[in-house]
């Protein structure tokens, strides 16, 4: 599990999950301090290891806050 706890007021964690003989990885996506639900998606990646899987999914997931992220974040935006 690979955890970054705060990138632009998200938290992101990444778990590697076993698919055959490859890995991909489940990520998680989180405001911190927030009760919402966490927005969860299964990157497919087909690594060879876990951890090339998890910070696969890192990137990805980086990638995507920074594409999602709207005027009323706040004001590091």
């Amino acid at each position: 599990m690979l955890v970054v706890p705060d990138y632009r007021g998200i938290r992101i964690q990444i778990d590697a999950v076993p698919a055959g003989a490859r890995w991909k990885a489940d990520v998680r996506i989180r405001r911190v301090l927030s009760n919402d639900r966490p927005r969860v998606e299964r990157m497919t990646c087909s690594k060879l290891a876990a951890d090339h899987a998890e910070r696969s999914g890192e990137i990805w997931a980086r990638r995507w806050v920074d594409l999602n992220r709207t005027a009323d974040d706040g004001p590091n935006a």
